[in-house]
């Protein structure tokens, strides 16, 4: 207690404050809002008093935002987005607010513990729609997949997507291919899932069309 008691720091920590207007730098809010208001250090230096930093290294945070600033609370803001899953049922729960979920978002946080999470709540957490967007990638990805357009033989299995005619072919070893508009593509797929996953992608991306565009 013997620093943060010190009258320099008092001087120090009122001075703090006064430069970021008597506002918590996070959240805005002031004591008139009834919060307490803290001085954090961004960071720290051996053997220096805490009224001896320079005022840049010094901002103002309520209680709240200081302790999820020191990882005590979760925090609720600049969590990155990693990926995401399909459970195929509502089998999941989200981490964060409880709720049954079929598609999992997977998010990190430099000072809390990963999370799995619904579109929601990770969209909240993140700041963007990357979870919102994934998920319409993959009912767009599933809808292509199980599109009753496509025709199928023995070797070929061809749909006209998006201005593209799509064929993926099988060869004589097993691997498959993408044709797109009569050009064969170079990769070979393991399964012919894989060759529409990559096809889709392209096209969705459009990447394809800009190949096709620059190309003819």
């Amino acid at each position: 207690m013997g620093s943060y008691t010190n009258e320099k720091w008092k001087i120090f920590r009122a001075a703090v404050i006064e430069i970021d207007e008597g506002s918590c730098v996070n959240c805005g809010r002031s004591e008139a809002d009834g919060v307490i208001l803290q001085v954090h250090h961004k960071r720290y230096i051996k053997n220096r008093k805490p009224w001896e930093y320079s005022f840049d290294d010094c901002e103002t945070l309520c209680q709240g935002c200081h302790a999820r600033e020191h990882g005590e609370i979760r925090p609720d803001h600049g969590w990155t987005y990693d990926g995401e899953s399909d459970l195929g049922d509502l089998i999941g729960v989200c981490e964060l607010c409880g709720t049954s979920i079929r598609y999992v978002h997977y998010v990190s946080h430099r000072h809390w513990e990963p999370m799995e999470v619904g579109t929601d709540c990770c969209d909240n957490l993140t700041g963007t729609e990357d979870a919102s967007n994934a998920r319409k990638k993959l009912s767009r990805y599933k809808r292509f997949l199980m599109a009753s357009r496509w025709t199928v033989t023995n070797s070929l299995e061809r749909i006209f997507f998006k201005g593209f005619s799509i064929e993926i072919v099988k060869e004589i070893s097993g691997d498959f291919y993408i044709r797109a508009n009569g050009k064969e593509g170079k990769k070979r797929f393991r399964s012919s899932v894989k060759a529409k996953e990559h096809a889709f992608n392209a096209i969705d991306s459009e990447e394809m069309k800009k190949y096709f565009f620059k190309k003819h």
